[in-house]
């Protein structure tokens, strides 16, 4: 174990994300042009984003256990993995509550814990806990389990920086995470590159030191050719995962919009809060130090704004949404850029309101 961790198909697995990486990001641009255009087209999006990684992952799968004959290797391998994340999944509630110190909302906030309670209502669900995170950045995140409730999270910088209206807002997208299954629908799909990426490096480890499978005269180069393949496209489906993941953000943005009925609102709070972290480098500090969850977030900050400080709320909306994000940082954050989600809201008001 010690030597496939540390061995041969560490290196082939370093040299092909590499390779796959540097080939994305000259295909990025036009990968990721534009952005969804209405509800009816992020569901399509979304059905053959997730179609595609889980016929690719399968079909890996079947690959490995019916070409080279390693149906309980895969099998010990798939449950490893897949217990692994659902032990990570089941205990992550109280390590954020730990980690983020998150702590009741007091009576200050019961304005925005009866909001909660009517918007989660509308929404067809059972309202979850609201907690205040103690980040002085502004965010908010949702998370949970069966096992431990679930809870919507803003902090307190959230809180200074917008106004009520905005508040609500931000809360009905992280209602829309927790109605739509968002925790546990991405983490079921990140399984497929993980069990495929180290199923890869099992094949490269067999064939560097002589083969296996049913024949035992199989030649080792295919054994590591087909591994570094499997490796090579792990790689691609980790991209495919983020790429669905900036697509149910999109989805917890909709949700938004049709529990408050208003885009605006969300809208100038994506702009509020973006301008604030890029104008104070200790809110970027802040949101890298906890990037371990960055994949909750209303807003991941991976780019600066140069514009200047805007005054008007308003203007600072129209302006971010002229800008054209950078392609390369859209492909490896699991948050659509803010200028395309603004233009997407404008997309879903015409349509939806």
């Amino acid at each position: 174990m010690i030597m496939f961790w540390w061995g041969f198909s560490w290196i082939v697995a370093g040299i092909l994300a590499s390779l796959v990486t540097v080939l994305l990001a000259i295909a990025a641009p036009r990968l990721l042009r534009g952005q969804p255009t209405s509800l009816a087209s992020l569901h399509t999006s979304m059905f053959l984003t997730a179609a595609s990684i889980v016929l690719v992952g399968a079909g890996l799968l079947w690959l490995v256990m019916t070409l080279l004959g390693y149906e309980a290797s895969v099998f010990a391998l798939t449950v490893a993995i897949a217990g692994f994340g659902l032990l990570q999944w089941l205990i992550s509630p109280w390590i954020i509550n730990i980690f983020y110190r998150v702590r009741e909302a007091g009576a200050e906030l019961e304005w925005l814990r009866v909001e909660l309670e009517r918007l989660a209502r509308a929404a067809g669900m059972k309202p979850p806990r609201l907690v205040v995170a103690r980040m002085d950045a502004p965010n908010a995140f949702a998370y949970g389990n069966p096992l431990t409730g679930y809870y919507v999270a803003v902090t307190e910088g959230l809180l200074r920086l917008l106004p009520r209206d905005e508040i609500l807002a931000v809360v009905g997208h992280e209602l829309g995470h927790i109605r739509h299954k968002d925790v546990q629908v991405v983490l079921a799909l990140s399984l497929l590159p993980s069990i495929a990426y180290f199923i890869g490096r099992l094949l490269v480890e067999l064939g560097f030191w002589g083969g296996g499978g049913r024949n035992e005269r199989s030649n080792p180069l295919v054994f590591i050719a087909v591994g570094a393949a499997i490796i090579a496209v792990s790689f691609i489906l980790h991209f495919l995962v983020r790429h669905f993941n900036r697509l149910r953000e999109y989805y917890a943005d909709a949700h938004s919009v049709l529990l408050t009925g208003s885009a605006r609102s969300l809208q100038r709070a994506l702009a509020r809060i973006y301008a604030a972290y890029t104008r104070n480098e200790r809110y970027i500090a802040e949101l890298h130090s906890h990037s371990a969850a960055s994949m909750l977030f209303i807003i991941n900050m991976l780019i600066e704004f140069n514009g200047g400080m805007l005054v008007n709320i308003d203007s600072l909306v129209e302006r971010l949404k002229r800008m054209e994000p950078n392609p390369l940082e859209e492909l490896f954050s699991t948050h659509p850029p803010i200028p395309k989600r603004l233009r997407f809201l404008d997309e879903l008001e015409k349509t939806l309101l």
